[in-house]
Parts: C-alpha cells; sequence; structure tokens
C-alpha cells in the first residue's frame, strides 16, 4: 500500500477532500458583448462577438448575421488573418445608422437568449409528436436512438437559423401557423420558425441602459481627407472655344496657331493627297495596258512557228517548256565496295556505263558476303577447279 506523503499528494487533493467533486455548470453569462467603441462617421461600425458555449458559436454567429435584416443593419464577417485568409469564427463587424446599431448591440445577448429558449421549448413539442404522431412512430419503426439524437440535433441548429430570419423590429407579420400532426414536422422547420417567431417578443429583452451607454461612448472617427480634383490645364472653358479660338501673336514665336482642330491649309493638302492618288491610278493602268500588248505580241510569234523545236523559246509559256529531270539532279545514296555509303548529288552517264551504280556480281552459287562479327577471320578453304576434257576416238563420236 503506497503511503500519502507531502511529497506525493497532488495540488488539489486538499480541494477535492474538502469540497469534493465539483461537477460542470451550464454556461450563465451573455452569449454576445461588444469590442471597443463604437465608431461614428457618417455611418456607425461596432464588432460584436458571441459566445461558444456548448460548441455552438457558429450557429450563434450565423443567426446573428440574420437578425441583422430585421435591425435594419449590416453584417461583415472579421478576419482572423488577414494574410492566411482565414475568418474568426465568432465575431461580426456591424455597420449602419448609429442608433440602429446601438439598440442590436444591445439586443443581441438578449435575443440570442431568447431563441435558444424557444428551440429547447420546442425541442419538447418535436418529441411529443415523435411519440403521438402516426408520423412519428412510423420513423422511430426504421431509426434507432442514435438516428434521432442526431435528427434532433440538425432540426435545432436549423430551427434557430430559420426563426432569427422573422425576428426583429421591422420585420413584417409572416401569418404563419402550426403545422397539423397529420404532417411530417421534421421536413418543416422553416414553416414552425415562422409560426414561432412571433412569440419572441424583442420590447421585453430590450436592454435601454446598455444601448443609451454604448450611444454615449460612441467615438467619433476622423474625417478623412479629400483630395481635390486637379482642374485641367487649360486657358479655354471647352473644347468648341479651344477650336475657334483666334489666332495669338508672341513677340518670341511669333504666330503661335492653336493645335486643336485641323490646320489652315488642310484643305489644300487634302486636295494635293486626292491628285496624287488619281496619278497613281494613271500610272497603274498604263501599266497594265503594256503588259497586255507583250502578252498579244507574244502568242502571235508562237503562232508563226510552222516547226516545233526542242529548245525552249523565250516567248512560249511557262506551262509549255519541258519539266526539268529532277530524278536526275534528286540527292540520293550510293552505295560502293567500302561498307558505309557516300552521298551524290548527280549522276553522270559515264558513271552509269561504268556500272558503279550496280551491285557486285557473284559467282553462280555462292552465299552473299557477310561482314565478320569478330576479330578474327576463319580460314577458307581453296576450292579446286578441275578441268576435264573429253578424249576423241578416231571413227567414233565424242
Amino acid at each position: 500500500m503506497t503511503q500519502t506523503t507531502e511529497t506525493n499528494r497532488g495540488p488539489y487533493a486538499y480541494a477535492y477532500l474538502v469540497d469534493g467533486r465539483v461537477p460542470a455548470r451550464p454556461y450563465v453569462g451573455p452569449l454576445a458583448e461588444t469590442e471597443g467603441r463604437m465608431g461614428i462617421d457618417g455611418t456607425a461600425v461596432l464588432t460584436v462577438r458571441v459566445h461558444d458555449a456548448g460548441q455552438h458559436g457558429t450557429t450563434r454567429r450565423e443567426a446573428a448575421e440574420s437578425l441583422a435584416w430585421g435591425y435594419g443593419v449590416r453584417t461583415r464577417r472579421v478576419y482572423a488573418d488577414l494574410l492566411a485568409d482565414r475568418l474568426d469564427r465568432h465575431a461580426l463587424r456591424i455597420e449602419g445608422d448609429p442608433l440602429a446599431v446601438a439598440r442590436y448591440a444591445a439586443d443581441l445577448p438578449g435575443v440570442l437568449a431568447a431563441i435558444e429558449d424557444a428551440a429547447t421549448a420546442m425541442m419538447r413539442r418535436l418529441a411529443g409528436w415523435m411519440r403521438d404522431s402516426a408520423h412519428g412512430q412510423r420513423w422511430t419503426e426504421y431509426h434507432d436512438p442514435q438516428d434521432w439524437r442526431t435528427e434532433r440535433r440538425y432540426w435545432r441548429r436549423a430551427f434557430i437559423r430559420h426563426v432569427a430570419r422573422f425576428v426583429g423590429p421591422y420585420v413584417p407579420e409572416t401569418g404563419a401557423e402550426m403545422p397539423d400532426w397529420s404532417e411530417d414536422w421534421l421536413r418543416v422547420p422553416s414553416r414552425i420558425a415562422q409560426a414561432i417567431a412571433p412569440t419572441i417578443d424583442t420590447e421585453a429583452v430590450r436592454d435601454h441602459m446598455a444601448e443609451a451607454l454604448l450611444f454615449a461612448q460612441a467615438v467619433t472617427a476622423e474625417p478623412r481627407v479629400i483630395e481635390p480634383t486637379p482642374q485641367p490645364r487649360t486657358r479655354y472653358a471647352s473644347v468648341y472655344d479651344a477650336i475657334h479660338a483666334p489666332q495669338e501673336y508672341s513677340q518670341e514665336l511669333g504666330d503661335v496657331v492653336t493645335t486643336y482642330g485641323p490646320a489652315p491649309d488642310a484643305g489644300t493638302e487634302l486636295e494635293t493627297a486626292a491628285a496624287v492618288e488619281v496619278e497613281d491610278d494613271e500610272r497603274q493602268a498604263a501599266a497594265v495596258e503594256v503588259d497586255d500588248q507583250v502578252t498579244a505580241a507574244a502568242v502571235e510569234a508562237r503562232a508563226e512557228l510552222t516547226e516545233p523545236t526542242n529548245a525552249p523559246q523565250v516567248s512560249t509559256p511557262p506551262t509549255d517548256r519541258p519539266a526539268p529531270d529532277r530524278v536526275a539532279a534528286a540527292v540520293r545514296i550510293v552505295r560502293r565496295r567500302r561498307p558505309y555509303g557516300s552521298i551524290r548529288t548527280h549522276t553522270s552517264p559515264q558513271a552509269r556505263a561504268r556500272g558503279r551504280l550496280r551491285p557486285p556480281q557473284r559467282p553462280d552459287g555462292a552465299a552473299p558476303s557477310t561482314r565478320p562479327t569478330g576479330t578474327t577471320r576463319k580460314a577458307t578453304t581453296p576450292v579446286t577447279v578441275e578441268h576435264r576434257t573429253h578424249a576423241t576416238t578416231s571413227g567414233g563420236n565424242r
């Protein structure tokens, strides 16, 4: 048995012995709070942060975004790390009229608590529908308790998101009614939320003291300095005045002509350009006429030839000229006695006569020559050719 001494005693052993085990208590503080002071620069800007009690911070932030429409303000999510593009899960920036922003920030904790209380009460009614209705009994036959816990958690979050859209001083009445027990309540959370939203009284949870304190502690932001728009550097009021401005005279430069609009001698330049284009057209027409005359003379000269000639004539069209021998002038690889070929660009008739392009002749029955694979060559046995003569006898045949 281990003996308890001062050295091995835990740091909280005395507290455990005196107070006993401390159970985990639910969070009872405000579900939302403001950060900093409200700044007013034409429109008010204030940052609020919802609490993450029960790991429902994301659901509360979405409910706060839906509540902003009913209070007449705008919301914008805050970045926790702008460089990493990471949003803050529980912070929102509120913008709008200063009085509306102050009331929204003051009512937000109480309204969120009222919405969650309404969701808790609605979950009890949903459990009664599941137990007593035909749809609920049929659903429990095909699902186990684990499926019911999962469905209940999802349904509660969907109900909170929908009911926050119809809560606020500026939300019109929807006139929705609760569905009958013969309907499937698991598929109509938005309809049930519209029917339950009028039961949440925003005036009952309104905190006038917090609203006045937020408005009293607001700070006026320094107005942004707006640089004046630079005026155009011109002495004329409009483009029309600049075009029709009279010519000016300078002692240093002489006559100063405005650069706006056409120059005084623009008409003369246009007439000169038109005359040049007419001259170019006449020159091109004369050149085409000369080419037609030359072509007609060539056709007449060709018609006067009585005998065909092998030599190409100057006046002969390109289509009647003999085609060049492209086969003789083509680049080809010629095999020779050496193991590799050589490239030649022309083959003369003398080379064809000597038979350089023909493969080497082999005796009848001889095997084709092969390139040795080793460094040593095999000894070849000489072949002896015997010459036989046929003897002849006198008075006889061969």
